[in-house]
């Protein structure tokens, strides 16, 4: 795997995990999606163990406003089977 690769997957993995720890680790989540959408286009994929995958997901890819009862970032990882 290219360096790249491998520094994003450790971004990622680091990312998911924040996120998962609850809400005092949402700024180092947000802070790592800022490093890495600044490397990786929506739509492109991190491999992940377990045969998962990373998207980068643009939520305003295709429209001006989204509608949910809570805040929205415009960008989010989103874990998929591989």
């Amino acid at each position: 795997m290219p360096k790249k690769t491998v520094d994003l997957v450790e971004k990622a993995r680091k990312c998911l995990r924040a996120r998962e720890l609850g809400s005092k680790h949402y700024k180092r989540a947000d802070r790592l999606l800022d490093e890495i959408r600044r490397e990786l286009g929506p739509g492109e994929e991190i491999p992940l163990a377990g045969g998962k995958k990373a998207v980068l997901k643009d939520n305003f890819a295709n429209t001006n406003k989204v509608f949910r009862s809570h805040g929205i970032a415009r960008y989010e990882l989103e874990v998929v089977e591989a």
